[in-house]
């Protein structure tokens, strides 16, 4: 274990809400910069990227070091954009404790709710961190109480704002005997409802002694029955004191150990001078360098170069990592982001704050780049396997799949500022799925021209909604050999990338009923080249419907608006449940098709002047008709083309070399 105690906190919130200038005086109060960082002048320190700068928004995590009274902190700060939620994912994987920031200003807003959601899943520790206090108009009761209600939390509040004409001013909790405020007062309930015989002296009125009843407190905020709330203002540098106690005092050390090594990669980027960098956290036994680690993605040994730890002042370079530190290495190999290192099993099999489900075309504007565009998306791929970079060399055309249209600007600029490259970006598709219509089998025979033989009949069959891809063996081991096997194993996540209609085949049940291998003629290749033409053969004879993916939306606006959402709804023909009133205010959920919805936002936005709250998530799939727009051409070389799949899997010509990737 490290000297010290190791903390990774990660910093949350909704776009613009202060994560990264909270994260720039954390760093300067801890004493880790003589500076304080600007995200307006550009000179945060976790802002790297020239984008960054120049937009003023966080687009990459990025992780710095500090020491705090004994404590090293490891501060990962992530994108506040829905577009960027595939950094927020990978990060929430490394996390010891979240700050999750929310402006007083705006309150709770709707990516405040996805991120809140995946927080409780993960029963990662929270400290809610109330930023821009001084803002003229919050109102900071009704932030609490919105907070505690929307999200369904109970908050103690470790200190209390008291704000004037002339001043800001937090009074610690210790300290506010005689303070009236309902936030205090709730702080206080809250507390009772966790703690019977403290709820017996709440009834009572015994509640003079402060400095005990916030001690009284701490268990149940190391349980998380309570949330910790701070108030405070990153601008004026108020409350960052009192957020380093409580993150110090009660958010625990790694909760995951290994006795070999073992550390998971949350997030890849290219260094101007040291090439590919992969940032990783230990969770077992010490890496040095020049250690060979078992990379799960590649299934192979990578070999460990250098290491380096990110401080305030720069890249350090040191010989080893110890468990629960976080370093960037250079490696032997091209490791991806999200990859697993070590023989460990570290579970992460969380629901994803959000999923790809639109579908872009890259093209260069000038026909010279072409290879170089392709070069240049699969590092961006490397950096962020949502993308889903498929190169389909026959037809010349780059594919990726984004969360977002800013995520497309981002990817534009940051092709042109990294690579030189001017790129265009085709509209949006959505990305529709295909299932098996019935059952059917399929057979195939590949045994000419020799040496090769695989013989196989398989079964495909519908399966419930939701239920994604199960495989079953019923062959006996006589007839085909284990190491056969495996290798129809691994040929049917890529077999199904592409069905009959050109999209992903996803609530299906393969079986192989029958099959036959030679003892002379047979390789472990023959059975991975033939799987596709079986699978795809039976997909054939079943036929396949189509899956469009909707949205669960959850709307909250003025009253006056509800004829106007409602309108926009029903013309994107939405399930409506009925509307919930209160105050001023309506509440409303339902379903839409993402097809329908995808620019919704934007409208949404413009019908309540930036006012109301949108949340969308994905929520499964539905079947839908096929239509000339909808249907798209198989990419590549398609294996029901038998004599064609052949040749191109034997190497005699490549029409897509990524798809075996």
């Amino acid at each position: 274990m490290a000297e010290n105690k190791v903390l990774t906190i990660g910093i949350l919130a909704h776009v613009d809400a202060g994560k990264t200038s909270l994260t720039e005086c954390l760093l300067h109060q801890a004493g880790a910069t003589k500076a304080l960082g600007s995200v307006d002048k550009g000179s945060a320190i976790t802002d790297a990227l020239a984008m960054e700068k120049s937009r003023g928004i966080s687009i990459k995590a990025s992780s710095v070091n500090f020491l705090w009274k004994g404590t090293t902190f490891q501060l990962v700060d992530t994108p506040g954009h829905l577009d960027f939620a595939a950094e927020v994912d990978r990060s929430l994987s490394i996390l010891d404790g979240v700050i999750l920031v929310v402006s007083a200003k705006e309150g709770v807003q709707a990516h405040t709710l996805n991120l809140w959601e995946s927080l409780k899943e993960r029963k990662l520790p929270v400290i809610i961190f109330f930023n821009k206090i001084d803002r003229d108009g919050v109102e900071l009761e009704q932030v609490f109480s919105d907070f505690q209600k929307e999200l369904d939390a109970k908050l103690f509040a470790i200190n209390l704002p008291k704000i004037t004409h002339e001043q800001v001013e937090l009074i610690p909790m210790a300290e506010a005997k005689g303070f009236d405020s309902y936030i205090l007062e709730q702080s206080l309930e809250n507390l009772a409802e966790c703690d019977e015989a403290f709820m017996e002296a709440y009834l009572g009125g015994q509640t003079d002694d402060l400095q005990r009843i916030q001690h009284l407190a701490t268990p149940y905020i190391k349980n998380q029955m309570l949330q910790t709330a701070i108030f405070g203002s990153a601008k004026l540098g108020i409350g960052i004191e009192a957020l380093l106690q409580e993150l110090e005092q009660k958010v625990p050390e790694a909760r995951q150990s290994y006795e070999k090594i073992s550390a998971r990669v949350f997030k890849v980027e290219y260094h101007d001078k040291l090439g590919r960098l992969s940032y990783l956290k230990s969770y077992g036994a010490t890496i040095k360098t020049k250690d060979s680690i078992y990379s799960q993605q590649l299934e192979r040994e990578i070999k460990v170069n250098q290491i380096f730890k990110a401080e305030a002042s720069g890249l350090e370079q040191v010989t080893e990592l110890q468990t629960g530190e976080i370093g960037l290495v250079t490696t032997s190999e091209a490791i991806q982001a999200g990859d697993v290192l070590g023989t460990s099993k570290i579970a992460d099999g969380f629901t994803p704050i959000s999923h790809a489900v639109l579908g872009v075309e890259v093209k260069p504007l000038e026909d010279k780049d072409y290879q170089k565009l392709g070069e240049a998306l699969e590092i961006l791929h490397m950096e962020d396997p949502v993308l889903d970079f498929r190169w389909f060399k026959e037809e010349r055309e780059f594919h990726i799949k984004i969360l977002g249209p800013i995520q497309t600007e981002v990817l534009k600029d940051s092709l042109q500022e990294r690579w030189g490259i001017a790129a265009e970006f085709l509209q949006p598709q959505v990305i529709y799925k295909e299932t098996p219509t019935k059952a059917a089998e399929g057979y195939v025979r590949y045994w000419m021209p020799k040496p090769c033989w695989a013989i196989m009949t398989f079964l495909i069959e519908p399966a419930p909604a939701g239920s994604g891809v199960e495989f079953e063996n019923t062959v006996r081991t006589s007839d085909v050999s284990n190491k056969y096997i495996n290798e129809v194993k691994r040929a049917i996540p890529w077999t199904l990338k592409q069905g009959i209609h050109g999209y992903e085949v996803t609530d299906i049940k393969i079986t192989l009923l029958a099959g036959e291998e030679h003892t002379v003629h047979s390789n472990p290749g023959d059975f991975l080249l033939a799987t596709p033409m079986g699978v795809m053969r039976a997909l054939e004879n079943a036929g396949t419907d189509l899956l469009e993916p909707m949205y669960a939306f959850e709307i909250k606006a003025h009253q006056e608006l509800l004829g106007a959402i409602s309108g926009d709804l029903n013309q994107m023909h939405a399930q409506i449940e009925s509307p919930l009133f209160e105050g001023e205010y309506f509440s409303m959920k339902g379903r839409v098709a993402v097809a329908e919805a995808m620019d919704y936002s934007i409208q949404f936005n413009a019908t309540t002047s930036g006012k109301g709250r949108l949340k969308l998530t994905l929520d499964g799939y539905e079947k839908t008709s096929f239509s000339e727009e909808k249907t798209r051409a198989y990419k590549g070389v398609s294996p029901l083309n038998e004599s064609q799949w052949i040749l191109h899997m034997r190497g005699a010509f490549k029409a897509d070399d990524r798809m075996m990737s």
